[in-house]
Order: structure tokens, then C-alpha cells, then sequence
């Protein structure tokens, strides 16, 4: 642990100096609200930038991905430099309108057939055009009270190419008029008349008998990006519980005509995946990702899960001297190197999530959260001035109570988890920032103390 004690009896006369011999101006890396009004005197500031930071890749198990994780991630990522490629598919049912359903009437015949998924929002360039498929599933027993792995493709027949459309997030933000109805935002995907008709041959003794006669039939549904275009640039939010995420199939009868049947998602029968895959093959994230450097890796790369993230240790942290802790902070600040990171275009996390290690892998929520709430814990994104006057991105944590017990024994010093934040299960988001031993830009962890 490396720490750098200075007494701030002078603050008031020299806080140039002090920032000066940290390296810092008063809107960079470390502030100036760290100082306790009234404490000038007896406060000593530290330091401790030996923290070893360690970029993990592994699969997580505790991201749900079926039951109540309706809101999806869409689309295809090939052109991030930074992190490299991310695909998203969406596997998804629907349910019948009722047991032993019928179309009205007799003559029926086909207009169209129209898959929608109901449209939250994007990440990325909204003008850049992304092309989706949809095949019919062919997973086995795809069950709704199922949570599958997000790293797992589930099985689609490839030779079964249902409809493909290619659109823009531009171009699905609005309400669509359909018979005259508005609707809410919605991808819309055009299936063949051969499919829709195969839909009007089926029988109310058969496949339309129940839901689970309906599913033997019409297995899923997986909606498919085209992962071989190197324009790829972003990714579709969608909700699955949503009125408007559905199959409708528009037709006329002998006596009526603008006719519609509409199989919806139902949460408590339609079954629904993920299937999110990154590959940081090539990318500048690659040559830094388990590496199990002793002292660290220099630069951090988090993304939301699932994704990177970093393990902080803090050697000898427990042995810091008995003392009054005013405040702490841990300090993460991005390193950008300008356009050439695409920063523009992928974004960084509004905030990001520390857990405190307890055993193995095992982490809790740190005290100071547990006590103080989000908004004293702190880990929002804030715009800084970095030292050559560019604006960048920094997270801030408040660690001081957690100091307090671990200088008490009643904390223990087991490092801490950090990636980024979202509140969707699976997220692009991500951050580049400074690890162990970069400069100015390396992981800090201020505190301000007074001695008994």
C-alpha cells in the first residue's frame, strides 16, 4: 500500500500547493470537497494510489434471464475498438387470443402477418441501420419457468427464414398508425404470406386447441441480427411485457375485410431469452482481461453486465493508524485518447456498482450504501477537466464509514467488485479508465482523517 501523508494545519494558505504536489487542478481527478469545514487544523490528508486493479472476465450465473426479465437487448456491435463485438438475439413466444381459437368467418384469406416488439430506446447511432431475421425456434421444451445462460444460443432452424426487415433506431422511435389506431414505438417485422398461411390452416381441435398444443406447434420465435456487417453500431431496447409485443395476422373472410388476430406475449406462459455474446478479440480490452498481473493492470475496462469488471485490492488497508475518519473517497477516472475511442457513439454508465468482497467470490453491499443510501454512497457519473483541459468522465465513492469499522475490526479488507451499472440485466454500456500504477489517471482512494 502506498500512502502519502501531508497535514493540512497550512490548507488554507497553500491549497495550490497542495494540489500541485498531487498532480492535480482544482476540477480534475480529485476535487476540492473532500476537506471537512473546521478540521484544518488536526486533518491529515492521504493519498493511496497503490491499489491493484485487475480486469475479470468470467460467466455470471446470477443474471437473470428468463422468469421476470422482460426488457431485452437487441442487435449487433462490430465496430467498438475499445471493447470489440456484441451480439444480443431474442428468443420469444406468444400465446393463442383463447383456447380452441378460430379466425372469423369463412373465405379467410391472408393480407399479411406482422411480428412487433415494443420499443424502449437504443445505444449507439441512432441513423446507423441494423438488419434482424426471424426463425422459427426449434429448442427443445423452451419452458417459461426456465432461466437460461446468456452466453448459450438456443436452437432455431436456419433453414426456416421467417421475415427479415432492416431499420434505424430513427425509425421505429415513433407511434404507428395501424387501422387507424395509434400504437406505441414497435419493430416491426414483415413474415412471409407462406407462414401466415400456414397460421390460417390451423384448427381449433389442433394446434389452436390450448397454449400448449399452440407451443408443440409454434416452438418460439428467435429474432436473429446479421453479425457479419462491420457497420454495426447499435442496440435495440425492447420490451417483452408489453401490449405491443405480438403476432398479428391481418386477413379478410368472404364478408369483412381489415380483419386482425393478434397472439400476444403472455408473462405467464411465453417463454423468453437472451442470447448476449462479446468477443474483445482484437480489441484494445483484449490484451488486458485476466491477466493476473500481481501489481495491477494499468487500465480498466467495465462494462455493465455481462461483461468486464475489476477486482480492487488494497494491500495492508486494515493496518491504517487508529484514527477519526472525516471522509473517503475512491476515486475512478476515465482515460479517453478522444474520436479514435468512440466515446461519441458508446456511451459510458450513468453510474457504476462497488460490492465489497466477503469470501471467494461472494460480495455484499459496502455499509456506507447500507447506511447512508445511493446518493451519500455516491458512484454517479460526473464531467471533470482532465490535465489537458479535455472534459472526461469520473465516479466518486464514499467510503468512510467502511473505514471507520475497518479500523474498529469490525470490517474486514477482502478488496471490492467494480463494473458498470445498469438497470436492465444486460447492458452495452461501457468505460475505460485508469488502473494500477497509470499516472494521473490511476485508481485513488483519498481519505481525510483526524488523530485521536
Amino acid at each position: 500500500m502506498k500512502i502519502n501523508f501531508r497535514n493540512l494545519s497550512f490548507l488554507a494558505t497553500f491549497i495550490t500547493v497542495l494540489y500541485g504536489a498531487s498532480g492535480c487542478n482544482k476540477s480534475t481527478i480529485l476535487g476540492t470537497g473532500l476537506i471537512p469545514p473546521g478540521d484544518f487544523v488536526n486533518a491529515k490528508d492521504t493519498t493511496i494510489s497503490g491499489i491493484i486493479a485487475n480486469n475479470i472476465l468470467r460467466y455470471d450465473s446470477s443474471i437473470l434471464n428468463g422468469r421476470n426479465a422482460y426488457k431485452k437487448i437487441l442487435g449487433s456491435i462490430t465496430t467498438d475498438p475499445v471493447f470489440g463485438r456484441t451480439n444480443a438475439f431474442i428468443y420469444t413466444q406468444v400465446s393463442l387470443p383463447k383456447s380452441a381459437f378460430t379466425f372469423d368467418g369463412t373465405g379467410v384469406t391472408l393480407d399479411s402477418v406482422v411480428l412487433s416488439l415494443s420499443y424502449l430506446g437504443y445505444a449507439g447511432d441512432s441513423s446507423t441501420p441494423q438488419t434482424f431475421r426471424v426463425y422459427r425456434m426449434s429448442e427443445p421444451n423452451f419452458r417459461i419457468d426456465s432461466n437460461y445462460a446468456y452466453n448459450k444460443p438456443l436452437q432455431y432452424n436456419t433453414g426456416e427464414l421467417l421475415g427479415t426487415a432492416t431499420v434505424t433506431p430513427l425509425q421505429v422511435r415513433d407511434s404507428v398508425n395501424i387501422y387507424g389506431n395509434k400504437e406505441t414505438a414497435q419493430l416491426r417485422i414483415k413474415l412471409s404470406n407462406a407462414f401466415g398461411n400456414e397460421l390460417l390452416q390451423q384448427k381449433s381441435d389442433g394446434a389452436f386447441a390450448t397454449d400448449s398444443s399452440f407451443r408443440a406447434y409454434l416452438k418460439g420465435f428467435a429474432i436473429v441480427p446479421d453479425t457479419n456487417l462491420g457497420t454495426n453500431r447499435n442496440m435495440f431496447y425492447i420490451d417483452l411485457n408489453n401490449s405491443n409485443t405480438k403476432l398479428t395476422v391481418f386477413y379478410k373472410n368472404s364478408t369483412s375485410d381489415s380483419l386482425r388476430a393478434t397472439m400476444s406475449f403472455y408473462q405467464y406462459a411465453s417463454a423468453h431469452a437472451n442470447y448476449f455474446v462479446r468477443n474483445y478479440n482484437g480489441s484494445e480490452a483484449s490484451r488486458f482481461i485476466n491477466t493476473g498481473n500481481p501489481k495491477g493492470d494499468s487500465i480498466l475496462f467495465l462494462n455493465a453486465s455481462p461483461g468486464l469488471y475489476t477486482k480492487l485490492t488494497i494491500p495492508g488497508l486494515e493496518n491504517f493508524p487508529n484514527a477519526l475518519i472525516n471522509k473517503a473517497e475512491l476515486v475512478i477516472t476515465q482515460i479517453t485518447t478522444g474520436p479514435a475511442d468512440m466515446n461519441n457513439i458508446f456511451t459510458e454508465p450513468q453510474s457504476l456498482s462497488l460490492r465489497q468482497y466477503t469470501n471467494g467470490d461472494s460480495t455484499k453491499v459496502p455499509i456506507d450504501y447500507n447506511t447512508g443510501g445511493a446518493a451519500y454512497f455516491g458512484g454517479t457519473r460526473q464531467v471533470v477537466t482532465n490535465f489537458g483541459g479535455v472534459q472526461i468522465v469520473q465516479y466518486t465513492f464514499n467510503l468512510g464509514r467502511y473505514m471507520q469499522m475497518l479500523i474498529k475490526k469490525l470490517e474486514t479488507n477482502q478488496g471490492f467488485k467494480l463494473e458498470g451499472y445498469s438497470p436492465l440485466y444486460m447492458d452495452v454500456n461501457r468505460l475505460k479508465a485508469g488502473g494500477s500504477n497509470k499516472s494521473q489517471y490511476n485508481i485513488k482512494f483519498r481519505i481525510i482523517y483526524t488523530k485521536p
